[in-house]
């Protein structure tokens, strides 16, 4: 599971694959470097989803939402009636 350091060393690593300095990232995203480069650091305190998306889609990735894998409550009461019955 991808968590928001995950996503800044993927915009790190993708932007230094193309060789592009944060300068150059940040015109073609529409951003400022130093955006970029509080997002590198992993430093998200004024950076909106919007921004992670123009520049993940530079590279062709995107953000998606997934379960993470714990049971709902209703798959934790069935699991424990079933542990009282059986």
């Amino acid at each position: 599971m991808y968590n928001l350091s995950s996503i800044s060393k993927i915009i790190r690593s993708e932007r230094k694959k193309k060789k592009w300095s944060q300068q150059q990232l940040a015109e073609y995203a529409g951003l400022n470097r130093t955006t970029i480069g509080s997002i590198e650091r992993d430093d998200y305190s004024d950076v909106g989803i919007r921004k992670i998306e123009r520049i993940l889609g530079l590279f062709n990735k995107s953000l998606a939402v997934k379960d993470n894998g714990l049971p709902t409550l209703d798959q934790l009461g069935a699991q424990n009636n079933k542990d009282l019955d059986g």
